[in-house]
């Protein structure tokens, strides 16, 4: 697949470079990445150089991960990165701490969930995050996501094994409304 950006009112999603290593490894050195995030821990440049050079540049290559820089504008500093894994559906996300709070996250994932929707034939994009990820259960709420209940996490933790996790999922015809059903940290 070949990499495409994505535009909404206040964000540029386009591919990751080089050029945002330094802030890569800066942002996944925050310690609630070590809990929550499935990245390498500690987080170094050479992994935020791996992450650029590798995993994103063949997830696009092979059509099996779409991943995104979240930016303000064209030439703006990476504030985050969003991404879905294209055979199943499931998105990922993260901010730098600093960036968190300001509603760009949410506004992400409609557009990724819009690209998904309009460039595939995947009928239901899918969420998932590790119990006690609030923020994330956050913005999945805020996007439409029904919430599916808590299971053993389908993408797996530092250790190899499934994370207990808070999971969603959002139809191609569900609308976008905030569903009732979510834990109470919601």
């Amino acid at each position: 697949m070949t990499p495409f950006s994505l535009r909404t009112a206040r964000l540029v999603l386009d591919q990751p470079t080089l050029a945002d290593a330094d802030d890569i490894a800066r942002y996944c050195a925050d310690p609630v990445f070590e809990h929550y995030l499935t990245t390498p821990w500690p987080y170094t440049r050479d992994d935020a150089v791996g992450f650029v050079e590798g995993y994103v540049a063949d997830g696009w290559a092979e059509n099996r991960e779409w991943t995104w820089a979240v930016r303000e504008s064209d030439a703006g500093p990476l504030l985050g990165v969003i991404g879905v894994r294209v055979p199943w559906g499931m998105v990922g996300y993260w901010l730098g701490a600093e960036h968190r709070g300001r509603g760009l996250m949410p506004e992400a994932l409609h557009a990724v969930v819009d690209a998904v929707f309009a460039r595939t034939d995947i009928d239901e994009v899918l969420w998932e995050c590790v119990l006690g990820n609030v923020a994330s259960m956050r913005v999945a709420r805020k996007c439409g996501f029904r919430y599916t209940g808590v299971q053993p996490g389908q993408v797996r933790g530092h250790d190899g094994e499934a994370s207990a996790s808070w999971t969603g999922a959002l139809g191609r015809q569900d609308d976008r409304s905030v569903k009732s059903g979510w834990p109470a940290e919601a």
